[in-house]
């Protein structure tokens, strides 16, 4: 770390149980946020201060979750805009996943076993007190005037795939809407998963909730399979069972317009963005918007 400067104010620290001085190691610094390591009183601890950044509403996920029995890190303290957390890489228990872990079949099953702990969790949410205000839905971020914006910033504002997509966008999105909704993670990734560290077959325990929102089963399905090497996906998508068919058709066009709106508000097109692009040139777009209008009609 360069300094104290880099420390959250020592009012908020105290508030917490910690201190300045040693023990301290900056491991990320992004989207007005920061992640520490902090070495205090014998033991490592992680530090997410979210200050004034959106990913804030962090806090409000880790209390709903912890309330409704999902498998968490353990929160030793937290305040408004910060939560400290055990450290997962110095927990006799569990360990960080590596990128090799990705593509265990046995791993997949592990994420399996959480995802169906947090849908079961959203299930019994929506039927009983409903889903709190501070959870958004993906969809939300998509209407005619943002499905015409990324036709722009990528220069493909003259396809009539884009025009057709803007103009149905509300039907969809209300057709998703009035399917069945639980919680959705939204952002799988393997950086974000630990796993035990003995036992066969291994547990898994996925972190980082950010972006906790609210959508169908399916696109938390789509999501995490297409973040796993292929026979991780495999055991994944096997021990998750059956999906919806109108969900998988509804999911297809709104999640490629959705991923390519995040792409659309980066300063810098990310590279991942290039096969959505092509998506949309080569007919697949269309034809996605075919089969979801069609399941509608």
């Amino acid at each position: 770390m360069s300094g104290p400067v880099d420390l959250p104010p020592a009012d908020d620290l105290g508030a917490l149980g910690l201190v300045h001085g040693e023990g301290w190691d900056l491991l990320s610094r992004r989207h007005g946020h920061r992640i520490y390591r902090v070495r205090q009183g014998g033991r490592t601890m992680i530090l997410k201060w979210l200050g004034d950044s959106p990913q804030r509403t962090e806090v409000c996920a880790y209390t709903l979750l912890e309330r409704l029995g999902v498998p968490t890190p353990r929160v030793h303290a937290r305040l408004p805009h910060a939560l400290l957390l055990e450290d997962l890489d110095a927990d006799p228990r569990w360990r960080l996943a590596r990128e090799v872990d990705a593509n265990e079949p046995a791993v997949g099953c592990a994420v399996a076993a959480w995802y169906e702990a947090l849908h079961a969790a959203g299930d019994r949410l929506r039927v009983g007190v409903g889903f709190p205000d501070f959870l958004r839905r993906e969809s939300d971020a998509l209407t005619p005037v943002s499905v015409l914006a990324i036709g722009h910033r990528l220069g493909l504002a003259d396809l009539a795939v884009m025009q057709r997509a803007a103009e149905t966008i509300p039907d969809l999105v209300a057709a998703q809407r009035a399917l069945p909704e639980t919680l959705n993670y939204n952002d799988f990734h393997w950086t974000n998963l630990a796993l035990t560290r003995s036992g066969i077959p291994p547990k898994a325990l996925v972190f980082d909730y950010g972006l906790l929102g609210v959508g169908p089963r399916y696109s938390d399905l789509r999501n995490v399979a297409s973040s796993l090497g292929s026979r991780a996906a495999d055991a994944f998508l096997a021990v998750s069972g059956p999906v919806d068919p109108h969900q998988v058709l509804l999911d297809a066009p709104l999640a490629t317009l959705y991923a390519l709106h995040i792409a659309t508000t980066r300063a810098h097109l990310p590279g991942w963005a290039a096969r959505l692009v092509a998506q949309v040139q080569d007919g697949t777009l269309a034809k996605q918007l075919d089969r979801a209008i069609a399941a509608i009609c």
